[in-house]
């Protein structure tokens, strides 16, 4: 019988032992492939040919250069909440849209939505393209500090910090 005990203890503590250096490996993986994701980002030349979710990741990695923690929280029902940044004790909501087409003031009004939902003085909203004039005049009215961040100025931004990002989708 005491035999028999020893085999089964050995035996859990043997697959408890496999358990924990399966989900270290995955661990492993997973970091290995988000750095990877992450170098193929920050050498992206044409940032309009990402996906909604890889530009999203690329201002990510904009703002980490940058100095700010990052959350990310895109995806479908994100709430108009693409990125928590937070430096220097801010918190900020960004919103990213990978647009062809100039943005509107509806959709500045979903970050000022978006902005007192998560309870937070301060918001980007970061594009491919331009902002119309109606865009700009709801961002004066609005009740928080909002900056809106075109494509040219993104561009710039990515350059600061070595990241060779164009915009070569403009027809």
């Amino acid at each position: 019988m005491k035999s028999y005990l020893g085999t089964v203890a050995l035996l859990a503590s043997l697959a408890a032992l496999w358990l924990i250096a399966l989900a270290f490996g995955r661990v492993l993986i997973e970091l290995g492939i988000e750095r990877r994701r992450k170098g193929r980002l920050a050498t992206t030349r044409d940032i309009c040919a990402l996906s909604p979710s890889d530009f999203e990741e690329y201002v990510a990695v904009l703002f980490e250069k940058a100095g700010y923690r990052v959350r990310r929280t895109g995806g479908s029902g994100d709430h108009g909440v693409d990125l928590m940044v937070k430096r220097d004790g801010t918190t900020s909501v960004v919103q990213c849209k990978r647009y062809g087409d100039a943005i509107g003031p509806r959709t500045v009004r979903e970050l000022i939505g978006a902005m007192t939902n998560a309870g937070v003085q301060d918001g980007l909203l970061i594009t491919t393209s331009g902002f119309t004039a109606g865009a700009e005049q709801e961002v004066r009215k609005a009740p928080y500090t909002i900056s809106l961040i075109d494509g040219e100025a993104l561009i710039r931004w990515a350059r600061t910090y070595g990241l060779p990002g164009e915009i070569m989708d403009r027809g």
